[in-house]
């Protein structure tokens, strides 16, 4: 993930951040800007356990920065410049600077802890379900920190194969471990879904204001060809135990497996047919791994007891890339992050979105609930923005779906 941020000078200090992604690592990072909101609470009502402070002063979020260079200088007028600085945390220049070769030991979750309290002094917090692995043994090669981290993150998944995330977010120095499953799984943060609509800017009603989407992207790259390559559809994954010449039976798995829903609303069109075969008859991604272990006892380097559970990691991995065909950034007012016990990143949250030269008409397909993958906060004046990356699984309304081993059960 990316570890720099712009950070802009001016009359009044105009600050862009970019601290919260779900994947490995944290750059949201020094310098001493207190970020204080000082908004009334006017978002009661419409986010689930929402707090504000009683002199409706806010909540106070102070993060150190460290400059890390200065890119450029503008003049504003005759008196005044700006200043364009990259900033980053202190745990990036650890991650920089230290280079490691350790052995950890221990499940998934327990070496991720281990490193972000040694090496950065931080503590990890796993929410919800812990991941199935077995507790192993990973010796590191001479690589950063947070490289360590994101290799056993890659490693984890629950029982059905969905993936772990682990990210930081502006509001807390601890570092977040989670499954996808689990926020999927959780109802959507707001009551009332966050609306795309320009009429919803001149509405008296202060709620309708704060719920309204300012600007709105498809970032989703909706390319059949593309997942097909990154393993998000259909994959062969191969495991040999050379300590006992075992052999996976199990090893072709296509992303249906995990995801449909009953109506068949699916990633890519299960009926489309190449040379006179359907898309999962095809192998376009093959995978070969070798594990070696004697015992359930004594799995050593690798992290699973059923050689048949090897292939949860190609479901991770493939999950993980599913996530990229439905994504959009939105543009949210920023009081809405003050909120106590709200953290966005790592949560769903429900958005309505209209539908194409149908005004007035929500479009089903692309409305729903999306996870939010990550936030960039911007202060610009006395404006505070965030623009959330968000990802939708499926075609589907519901607020939440319950994952199975066969595919989602609603």
């Amino acid at each position: 993930m990316d570890r720099k941020t712009d950070f802009w000078i001016k009359k009044k200090p105009e600050l862009e951040l970019e601290p919260d992604r779900t994947r490995t690592g944290s750059n949201q990072n020094r310098s001493e800007p207190e970020l204080t909101e000082t908004e009334p609470n006017r978002t009661a009502g419409f986010l689930h356990s929402a707090e504000y402070s009683e002199d409706g002063s806010g909540i106070p979020i102070v993060k150190n920065f460290i400059i890390t260079r200065t890119v450029g200088k503008t003049r504003v007028d005759q008196q005044t410049f700006a200043y364009n600085f990259y900033i980053a945390e202190e745990l990036f220049f650890v991650d920089v600077l230290k280079k490691l070769s350790n052995a950890y030991t221990g499940t998934p979750s327990e070496i991720i802890k281990n490193v972000f309290a040694s090496e950065f002094n931080r503590e990890l917090n796993l929410i919800g379900k812990p991941s199935v692995q077995s507790a192993f043994t990973y010796i590191s090669p001479f690589i950063s920190p947070l490289a360590i981290v994101e290799t056993i993150r890659k490693r984890a998944s629950d029982r059905n194969g969905y993936p772990f995330y682990v990210y930081a977010t502006l509001k807390e120095d601890t570092i977040r471990m989670k499954s996808l499953s689990e926020m999927i799984e959780t109802d959507p943060l707001n009551i009332t879904p966050f609306t795309f609509s320009s009429a919803q800017n001149y509405n008296p009603d202060r709620k309708k204001q704060l719920t309204n989407i300012e600007f709105m992207q498809d970032l989703g790259t909706n390319d059949t060809v593309e997942m097909l390559m990154n393993g998000a559809v259909q994959n062969q994954y191969n495991v040999l135990n050379i300590s006992t010449n075992q052999r996976n039976v199990n090893n072709r798995f296509n992303i249906t497996e995990i995801l449909d829903v009953p109506k068949g609303d699916s990633l890519y069109n299960k009926k489309l047919e190449i040379q006179g075969k359907k898309l999962n008859e095809y192998n376009p991604n093959v995978v070969y791994r070798i594990v070696n272990h004697t015992t359930m006892d004594e799995l050593g380097y690798h992290d699973e007891q059923d050689l048949e559970m090897h292939i949860n990691k190609q479901k991770s991995n493939a999950l993980d890339k599913a996530l990229d065909k439905k994504k959009i950034t939105i543009i949210l007012p920023g009081i809405l992050n003050f909120a106590k016990g709200i953290v966005f990143v790592g949560e769903q949250i429900t958005i309505n979105l209209p539908r194409p030269s149908h005004a007035g008409d929500l479009d089903k397909v692309n409305s729903g609930s999306y996870v939010v993958q990550e936030i960039k906060h911007k202060f610009s004046e006395n404006k505070y923005s965030q623009a959330m990356t968000c990802s939708k699984l499926t075609h589907r309304t519901d607020k939440t779906l319950t994952v199975t081993p066969t595919g989602y059960r609603v």
